[in-house]
């Protein structure tokens, strides 16, 4: 079966919900923007607000992070609008906004999504 294709415009607009994984002191937004149901892989839009803190974490699946607004602390780095992250399966990342500033980003997981607190 194959699936056509996901066209959304004008994603900064879109309503999420809020939705609390472990890893965060706060809620964040979601939305589920694509889902294979051949590989599991998922594809998200999420914005965190100014001073959510998370906790340093894994994913069974590896993906990737591609900002489009505000700012992202990823492992240390600040990245920007345009900017792009890939994280391995298994690797402890931690990664959340700036404490001054929302950041909306799509991550792509390549399989199902999971999430665990690292030890």
């Amino acid at each position: 079966m194959s699936q056509g294709a996901v066209i959304l415009p004008a994603l900064a607009q879109m309503a999420l919900e809020q939705s609390q994984p472990a890893i965060y002191d706060r809620p964040i937004g979601l939305r589920l923007l694509f889902q294979d149901p051949a590989t599991g892989a998922e594809h998200y839009l999420v914005r965190y607000s100014a001073r959510t803190a998370a906790q340093p974490h894994t994913h069974t699946a590896s993906h990737t992070i591609i900002v489009l607004e505000g700012r992202l602390q990823a492992n240390g780095q600040i990245l920007g609008p345009g900017s792009y992250c890939h994280f391995p399966a298994g690797l402890v990342m931690h990664h959340g906004p700036t404490r001054d500033e929302d950041c909306l980003f799509v991550t792509i997981f390549h399989g199902p999504f999971d999430v665990h607190p690292a030890q």
